[in-house]
């Protein structure tokens, strides 16, 4: 596998809340008193795997040398950052093979949304979905219902064509079909409630078809079509559980019109390239580099680009900065749900709120 290349890659009724949130929290300020999440549960792929495929893998998965510590990205990801607001660390399941005090994370990179995976011994979404529930089945237990559930998956199963075009993984045996991948993710929602879960922050899809990925394998157009094909029937799907999820509170967080806003007004955001890939343009340079302990770069004689700039760390993934973006915009979304008061959010971030947000990041590098 060539080393410069990654691969992943409310309604009202009967208690029923569902929103999507297409907020651009800002600079805000507010205690997370009122958000008593106990634990936190997350299933997916290399969006929100905290190092299970690199464990897995015995640290083949992300073969990026950029990556931090088998993060797909230059460093912490954005669940572990809304983890850390919470007063959160769940561990990573197929790291530790447990479950902490504060939940675990059983995302897995190259997960698609059914029972396969890009790469064989993998769990894939359904799995991992097992492998939580199962032994709480078998134990006659129900899943707590003051934690918070994060389900993110399908882009996976959309790019497996462009993929294949580089050699990166078997053509797909059979086209797209979102509603497929929406039925998935929704089976996955349902079985879960099925066993006592009751909060939900699930992500819809960023706009596939900006990702340097579909724009070097000329695949943008029809990764958008999915894109937006996915996104809509993932809301309608959601508002069709209306009738079988009583009591639960499902957020849909729009991470489509964050990516969005953020390549429409990049310096806003305070980067300068949305189109490339930061390690691939790291590494293009100095193809020995790797990532230090403290983040930057090393094996490496010539000044590199600084990721803080870049949208994209490789050719699927954001950055970390990028990631911190997303994690405010999670948080933002959960104290709007919850009854929170917060300040109404803006069109795009005040750099001042970033800046004080990738503070907490750097706690959370000492934390780890």
């Amino acid at each position: 596998m060539n080393n410069i290349v990654s691969v992943s890659i409310a309604l009202a009724a009967s208690g029923l809340t569902i929103g999507t949130v297409p907020v651009y929290a800002a600079n805000f300020n507010f205690d997370n008193s009122n958000l008593d999440f106990s634990q936190m549960f997350i299933f997916g792929d290399s969006l929100l795997d905290t190092g299970n495929a690199f464990s897995l893998t015995e640290g083949q998965f992300p073969e990026n040398s950029l990556s931090f510590e088998g993060r797909f990205s230059n460093g912490p990801i954005w669940i572990e950052s809304l983890g850390l607001s919470l007063d959160l660390n769940p561990t990573a399941f197929f790291t530790n093979f447990s479950v902490s005090q504060d939940g675990a994370n059983y995302a897995t990179g190259g997960s698609l949304s059914g029972n396969q995976n890009l790469l064989n011994g993998l769990p894939s979404l359904e799995q991992q979905l097992q492998s939580f529930i199962a032994p709480l089945l078998e134990q006659e237990n129900s899943a707590n219902s003051d934690g918070l559930y994060t389900v993110w998956a399908g882009a996976n199963d959309y790019i497996l064509d462009p993929l294949s075009m580089l050699g990166l993984a078997l053509p797909p045996e059979t086209p797209a079909n979102p509603d497929t991948t929406v039925n998935n993710i929704t089976d996955g929602i349902e079985a879960l409630y099925n066993v006592g879960a009751r909060n939900f922050l699930i992500p819809n899809l960023p706009s596939l078809g900006l990702t340097p990925l579909a724009t070097f394998t000329g695949k943008s157009e029809r990764l958008n079509e999915l894109t937006d094909a996915h996104n809509q029937k993932l809301e309608l799907a959601i508002a069709q559980l209306e009738q079988s999820l009583s009591g639960a509170t499902i957020i849909l967080l729009d991470v489509n019109s964050i990516l969005d806003e953020i390549i429409e007004n990049p310096s806003q955001f305070g980067f300068s390239n949305v189109t490339d890939s930061w390690s691939n343009t790291v590494l293009a340079f100095c193809s020995d580099a790797s990532l230090g302990a403290d983040g930057s770069v090393t094996s490496c004689d010539v000044d590199v680009p600084d990721p803080d700039k870049y949208l994209f760390w490789d050719i699927l993934h954001p950055t970390e900065v990028a990631h911190q973006i997303l994690a405010n915009e999670a948080l933002y979304a959960l104290k709007s749900e919850y009854n929170e008061t917060v300040p109404e959010p803006s069109s795009i971030f005040s750099l001042l709120g970033l800046g004080v947000s990738l503070l907490g990041i750097s706690a959370f590098k000492h934390k780890v």
